[in-house]
């Protein structure tokens, strides 16, 4: 009986560790992905401003701005 109780807990030990470690992993991909997307948003944010640029030295060439 004291037996059975010690492998039940073991198992119930590896359940938790493997929870655990899942957990972890989950956020660590999470971490992960959030900081990839906060460099594309930052990308994206400096394609805009090259754009915009791009755009007033079109204008300046046309001769719409001075």
């Amino acid at each position: 009986m004291k037996s059975i109780r010690i492998k039940d807990l073991e198992i119930v030990e590896q359940e938790r560790q493997q929870e655990e470690s899942t957990e972890k992993n989950t956020a660590a991909a999470l971490a992960q992905l959030t900081i990839e997307n906060k460099k594309k948003d930052l990308l994206i944010t400096q394609l805009t401003q090259t754009i915009a640029n791009l755009n007033i030295e079109i204008a300046k060439l046309k001769g719409g701005v001075s």
